[in-house]
């Protein structure tokens, strides 16, 4: 099973590092984002600054956490896959 679907560890092993710190990142990107547009009230109040506010708020930000929770869910997998994977190769130099 673990020979055959995974041919190099180290490298899925750093995917999912790599995706979990972008999912992170881009959370606090977003989060940022939402700052600065929450901030901009002072200047600017029209009608679709504040559509785009509201969606912001609601459905982009609603989004942004649904996409960054399953880059987290397969991150977590990739993680105990290359824990699984990693068992199997070190008992086959047994």
């Amino acid at each position: 099973m673990a020979d055959s679907s995974m041919k190099n560890i180290s490298a899925v092993e750093s995917y999912g590092k790599n995706l979990n710190n972008i999912s992170q990142q881009m959370v606090q990107i977003f989060q940022q984002l939402k700052q600065q547009t929450d901030s901009v009230i002072q200047y600017w109040d029209d009608d679709q600054y504040k559509r785009f506010r509201q969606d912001l708020d609601t459905d982009i930000m609603k989004d942004v956490r649904e996409i960054s929770a399953k880059m987290n869910i397969f991150a977590k997998y990739i993680e105990e896959m290359c824990k699984i994977h990693r068992m199997a190769q070190n008992q086959k130099y047994y």
